[in-house]
């Protein structure tokens, strides 16, 4: 019986590092097995991460200029519609697949232009303040014209159901990338390295561990920061400005992420927003102890306060300070975390995602 496989694609900004990415990365490559895929991006760019050789990576205009206006917006977007509708329609797509608010709305119209099902993945807060009025105006007219809205925590779901009026909403976690899964090793030398991975912006915070590492006094430990962003310069110098620069480094562009996970001692996270974070629950599948503000949404989910890992207020930088120094004396309770930590992640294994999503995609097709 050699029935052809149906043609699922995804619909996203561009290929660039990210968590949205990383996360359509690794379904796609797991999905590869069920069903044909492609990836459609608005604008070129080369994967961040691997992908499979079978998937098709197809993109809309080879570059984007940023609008300067409304007007300008608009236009770009409804120039994006039509090449997605008209990509769908050429490569005979059988189901959409949005991430991220433009994305999901220019799937979600150009999915009904088609005649086809499409989902949609909401990644953000859905109370963050700083979306375009535009951008939340359609949301709230396209989402419901979705056939499934996709969420990744139970907190989020309650909000748009509220929010949005969708029938059918459903929660499914991020997936650990399996080629990172492949790359954990037993035993691991770890250095007096504390970690922390995520974008320089506002949302991270990564100036709250910068001030703890301070207050401190962490003669002899490292603090590694990975990502890039709008707020690296601010972050130098706010390290310049303490006299750390000997002590706490950031990095960008990382591709090895991996080894930092297993030479770390200590990860923290400092976020005052998440959809869902990412590089925490990466970091406690490598079995790193971690520290993390109880932000929304996410950290709650992942960690169960002082059974494997610890989890803080969002501004209280007391204990902060409190828990990485108890943590840093507290070899015993390193030990705990980690092991129970990296158990606790195994319920986010690409494979058993990945077979909640395939369960959901067939539901629509």
């Amino acid at each position: 019986m050699n029935h052809k496989k149906k043609k699922i694609a995804f619909v996203i900004g561009a290929l660039t590092p990210g968590g949205a990415e990383r996360v359509i990365s690794t379904l796609s490559n797991a999905l590869v097995e069920d069903f044909d895929v492609a990836i459609i991006t608005f604008k070129k760019s080369t994967p961040f991460y691997r992908l499979d050789d079978r998937i098709k990576v197809i993109s809309c205009f080879d570059k984007i200029d940023k609008p300067t206006s409304v007007f300008g917006s608009i236009k770009l977007n409804y120039n994006i519609l039509k090449k997605v509708t008209a990509i769908v329609k050429n490569e005979k797509i059988d189901l959409l697949i949005g991430f991220i608010t433009s994305a999901n709305i220019i799937a979600t119209l150009a999915a009904r232009r088609n005649g086809i099902p499409s989902l949609i993945s909401e990644r953000n807060d859905p109370l963050k303040k700083d979306i375009p009025r535009f951008w939340v105006m359609l949301r709230k007219l396209v989402y419901p014209k979705a056939d499934n809205l996709i969420v990744q925590t139970e907190k989020v779901k309650t909000i748009y159901t509220n929010m949005l009026k969708h029938k059918n909403i459903t929660v499914l976690p991020n997936p650990i990338s399996s080629d990172l899964s492949k790359l954990r090793k037993n035993n691991v030398t770890r250095e007096k390295i504390i970690l922390t991975v995520g974008r320089l912006n506002n949302d991270k915070r990564h100036d709250k561990l910068i001030r703890a590492v301070n207050s401190l006094k962490l003669e002899s430990w490292k603090v590694i920061i990975i990502g890039k962003g709008p707020n690296k310069k601010k972050l130098t110098n706010l390290i310049e400005s303490l006299n750390l620069s000997h002590q706490i480094e950031i990095l960008s562009n990382i591709k090895n992420i991996h080894d930092y996970y297993m030479k770390a001692s200590l990860f923290v996270f400092t976020s005052k927003a998440e959809g869902f974070p990412n590089a925490l629950l990466e970091a406690m599948h490598f079995g790193l102890p971690c520290i993390s503000t109880d932000c929304n949404y996410g950290p709650s989910d992942l960690i169960t306060d002082g059974k494997d890992g610890f989890l803080v207020p969002v501004n209280d930088q007391e204990a902060l300070i409190e828990k990485i120094d108890k943590l840093i004396k507290d070899d015993a309770l390193k030990a705990l975390f980690s092991k129970n930590a990296a158990e606790t992640s195994l319920n986010y294994t690409s494979d058993k995602v990945t077979e909640k999503w395939k369960n959901v995609i067939n539901q629509h097709l």
